[in-house]
């Protein structure tokens, strides 16, 4: 079983992934901003983190410059409202980028095929 860090601010969001990936098996820590991201990086290692770019108060682009200088080795996949072409820069420090939708086939895949190469902490 993987441990999957979410960082959203949208309670429907953090429900539907929660109960999508459970579903597949793996545990879910959710948190509503990157602050508490950061926070839960200190006492847990997640086995991949699903990130959110625009949330109130550090937002997931700082949280991404943040997190790179910890040098942890945690594959990222940004999962946003925005396309890949509007966000280019903070979405190339990422290992994945899905575009949000209710169709959450694309960003399974993205995970599972990232998880499949991280051995499992």
């Amino acid at each position: 079983m993987s441990t999957i860090l979410h960082v959203e601010d949208e309670s429907a969001v953090r429900l539907l992934y929660k109960e999508v990936f459970e579903e597949q098996g793996h545990k879910m820590l959710q948190v509503a901003t990157a602050e508490d991201a950061l926070k839960t990086l200190r006492s847990s290692t997640p086995d991949l983190i699903i990130l959110d770019l625009k949330m109130p108060g550090m937002g997931g682009r700082k949280f991404l410059e943040k997190f790179r200088r910890l040098k942890l080795r945690i594959p990222i996949v940004i999962s946003s409202a925005y396309q890949y072409s509007d966000i280019g820069p903070t979405a190339a420090m990422a290992d994945a980028f899905v575009t949000k939708s209710g169709d959450m086939e694309e960003l399974l895949t993205k995970v599972n095929g990232l998880l499949a190469k991280q051995p499992l902490a």
